[in-house]
């Protein structure tokens, strides 16, 4: 699989509205307790399961946590808000978090730490210095010829937006060593509850 591909197999599998994942540095198992949650509590289901509790922006928050690849681990937001980026920062976990919300701006700002610096970067802030910005290379702000168009309406990953969108994918990807495909979302995984 391609790191272009990654989007438009979230968008198929259900998460065209909003997708909140975080890539965090450790073992599912402690990564769940890091966020609060408790995986003794958690049940062990596949993504098309997890997907009939996706409620975007609930009262309630629930993660499908799993191993992504050796030593990384990947929660997606099933329901309620963003997963938290200050549990990990405090831990000095690596961790990227990637949010898209077709309500609202769209494409959300970087969460990042390199397990000592934490903070958020724009996507048009990409090719600048920052801290994961070796996992960034050769991204741009923007693409010759792409063309950007304002409407009306729901947010659509398309012009900049797609673009940044990818960009911020494909940095999750080079810094866990995996990126997303079918078989991870094939996976069994643990849907947790975090309280609120």
């Amino acid at each position: 699989m391609t790191h272009e591909a990654q989007w438009p197999l979230l968008a198929a599998r259900g998460l065209g509205d909003l997708f909140a994942g975080i890539w965090i540095e450790g073992d599912p198992a402690d990564v769940a307790r890091l966020m609060g949650a408790d995986p003794a509590a958690g049940v062990a289901c596949g993504f098309g399961e997890a997907m009939r509790s996706y409620e975007p922006y609930a009262f309630k928050e629930l993660l499908w946590i799993g191993e992504h690849s050796p030593g990384w681990t990947h929660a997606i937001t099933i329901a309620g808000p963003p997963p938290r980026t200050d549990l990990p920062a405090a831990g000095g976990r690596r961790f990227v978090r990637v949010v898209w919300d077709r309500h609202g701006i769209g494409v959300h700002d970087l969460s990042y730490s390199d397990g000592t610096t934490a903070g958020e970067l724009s996507p048009r802030d990409i090719a600048t210095p920052w801290a994961l910005d070796e996992y960034a290379a050769g991204l741009l702000p923007s693409r010759p010829g792409l063309i950007d168009f304002h409407m009306t309406g729901p947010a659509e990953p398309v012009g900049s937006l797609g673009l940044w969108l990818e960009n911020w994918l494909v940095v999750a990807g080079r810094l866990s060593g995996r990126f997303m495909d079918a078989r991870y979302l094939d996976a069994t995984r643990l849907l947790c509850r975090v309280p609120l």
